[in-house]
């Protein structure tokens, strides 16, 4: 008896043993399971997560796309009108290059005519001064005749 007790108390000592491995055993699974269930709740959480900023980065890239583009038309009617000025400008600088060009062949013309009339002035003031002289010698000649033929009259009277 006292060696079956003994063995039984052995017996009952290994499991008590066993259960407290299998307490321990079954509260790091329940610790387990509960860091997978965490871990499993905070990938799918994070994927929601993910998921609503993703959402919310495609809403706001939409967003932004759409004043991009609204930018960009203000932009390019910008440049189309300043582009169409610039046209119009260049065009105006070609006609008033034309017309600066037939100012001055207009100008060189009148210059070129101004100056052949002055040339013909001086020639017609040199043949008049020329035609001065001849006369002031004449009228001197028929002054000084007039003064010995009034002698000359003074003389016979």
């Amino acid at each position: 008896m006292y060696k079956e007790r003994a063995s039984w108390e052995r017996y009952r000592e290994r499991l008590v043993k066993e259960v407290q491995d299998f307490e321990q055993t079954k509260n790091k699974l329940a610790e387990e399971r509960a860091s997978f269930e965490a871990e499993k709740k905070a990938k799918e959480w994070g994927r929601e997560g993910l998921k609503d900023k993703l959402q919310a980065a495609k809403e706001l890239l939409s967003k932004e796309r759409a004043e991009w583009k609204k930018v960009c038309e203000k932009d390019n009617q910008r440049m189309y009108a300043a582009c169409s000025k610039i046209t119009d400008l260049e065009a105006e600088i070609t006609t008033l290059k034309g017309k600066v060009e037939e100012a001055q062949a207009d100008k060189e013309h009148v210059e070129v005519e101004l100056n052949a009339r002055v040339m013909n002035k001086d020639k017609d003031l040199a043949a008049k001064d020329v035609e001065i002289a001849e006369l002031k010698r004449r009228l001197y000649e028929a002054h000084e005749k007039n003064e010995s033929l009034e002698i000359d009259l003074e003389a016979e009277r």
